[in-house]
Formats: structure tokens, sequence, C-alpha cells
């Protein structure tokens, strides 16, 4: 893999609980246009970007069935890479969307990468063997039909992140998972990324978790000095702001877009100044 710069918007319970205040699962379609929306402004912001920079092949977009199928069309028609999630959204474990059908929605799709989210506990025995059997059927299916994958676990444990995230690789590589990419937290140093390159032995992308810019930019420099990582996926620090301004009527439509398009840009940039 080349470099891959993505723009996740496949925040589903996110969009409309934090954005908006609705319940999730939506019931009203008033309320799901306003969310397909506000998924439309990031993705414009996205295509503004992706014109403006050089080496367009390298950023793509992550997002969902159920508020981007729109979108999924359009970046399809425009040869733009495109990461589609499997995951239920806002469950403790995981689930997949569309349940035993999760296969025909993506041969139907075809899209770049799958995405698989997981809250996962390396300590919590028995509720890992559920998800990591899950995550097993994932894997193989994946493998069979030559679709590339993308693991994003999150750490809900306690004590050292790192050795959180060692632990869940070491157990998830026992079971047979092994995708093509780790979404991961942001590390400490250059050292912690090259041992876990060497556990994970495949690519590795940084992801934001809705941390502060100060805070993704640490992340972003540490991970792109250190050789082995080859991107980022950062979407609310990128938008989530913005998008509050454009519902508040603070900003309008395209001054949403520009500052969104920019705000990405600007982590691209980040990690190019920062790579080794």
């Amino acid at each position: 893999m080349d470099r891959l710069f993505v723009l996740p918007f496949d925040h589903r319970s996110t969009f409309t609980t934090s954005l908006f205040g609705f319940d999730y699962p939506i019931k009203t379609s008033a309320k799901k246009k306003a969310v397909k929306d506000m998924k439309k402004v990031v993705f414009d912001a996205f295509i503004l970007a992706h014109n403006q920079y050089k080496n367009s092949e390298d950023m793509a977009i992550l997002v969902d069935e159920e508020f981007g199928s729109s979108i999924i069309k359009d970046a399809q028609n425009n040869m733009i890479q495109l990461i589609v999630s499997v995951e239920r959204s806002g469950q403790l474990f995981f689930q997949f969307e569309h349940g035993n059908n999760f296969g025909t929605h993506l041969k139907h799709i075809k899209p770049t990468y799958a995405k698989a989210l997981v809250r996962y506990d390396a300590s919590q025995k028995i509720g890992n063997e559920i998800q990591n059997t899950r995550l097993k059927r994932f894997n193989d299916f994946c493998a069979q039909n030559d679709i590339k994958w993308m693991l994003e676990p999150l750490m809900t444990g306690t004590g050292d992140k790192f050795r959180q995230i060692k632990k869940t690789v070491q157990q998830m590589k026992s079971y047979g998972i092994n995708p093509d990419i780790w979404k991961v937290e942001g590390l400490k140093n250059i050292k912690q990324w090259k041992e876990l390159y060497k556990l994970t032995n495949t690519d590795l992308i940084v992801l934001g978790r809705g941390e502060s810019k100060k805070m993704v930019e640490a992340w972003i420099k540490t991970a792109a000095s250190s050789g082995v990582v080859k991107g980022f996926a950062v979407g609310r620090t990128v938008f989530f702001d913005v998008l509050e301004d454009l519902r508040d009527k603070k900003i309008t439509r395209s001054q949403a877009v520009q500052k969104i398009a920019n705000n990405y840009l600007h982590f691209i940039r980040l990690f190019e100044k920062y790579e080794d």
C-alpha cells in the first residue's frame, strides 16, 4: 500500500445524537435527510480537497450505507477510493450491520476496503471470543472474495494503551484475523510504532478518535516520522466543529465546505512534512 489519507464520516449515532440531538436509530424521513445533507457537505469538502491535492490517488473516504448510499455511488462514478463500514453503529460488541447479508452488500458495492470497528478490552475473555469469532468470519469472507479490509480496534480497557493494543493484536492474530490495514490510536513514540508494525506485519494508519487538533497533530507527527505508518483516518477533528457552526447558521454551506477541505489538507501536509 502507498500512502492513505482517509476522511472518515461513517459515524451514525454520533451524527444523529451529538450533532442534532436526535434519537438513534432515526425514524423520520426529515431527520434522516438532515443527517444525509450534512454528510454531503463533508463529501463535497473531500471533493474540493481532492481537486486541489496533487497526489489525490492517496485520498479516500470512509462512509456508511445508512446515510451515505448516494455518496457511495458518486465516489464509485468518480473513481475515488472508497471504504465502507460493516459494523452496526454504537454497539458494545461487534455486530454486522446487515447480519448474515453483509457479504451480499460488499459484493454489490465492491469497495476499495471494507472496515470493521470493534470496541475491545483485552482482559474480557468471553466477550472477546464472541467478537473474534465474528471477525474471523469476516476475515475469511474477504480473503475468499478478494476484498481488502481494515480493522479499527478501539481500546476500552484500563492501563497502558500500548500494552492493550499489543495484547489485542496478539489475541486477534491467534484467531487468524489478519486485516490488510490496522487503523489504530496514536502512540507515544516512534519506537512503539515500529514495535507494533513488527507485531502486525502489515500496513498501519493512525486514527483521530475525535481528539483535539493539537493532539491529532502530535499523533500524526509521530506516526509519520516512524517510517512504518502509511497515513491516517481523521474525521471528527476535521469536520465536527465546522458542521456545528453550519447547523447553528454561523457560516454558510460553501464556507463549511472550504473549512473542512482546508482542515483535511492541513493534516495531509503535516504528514508529508514529517514522513520518514
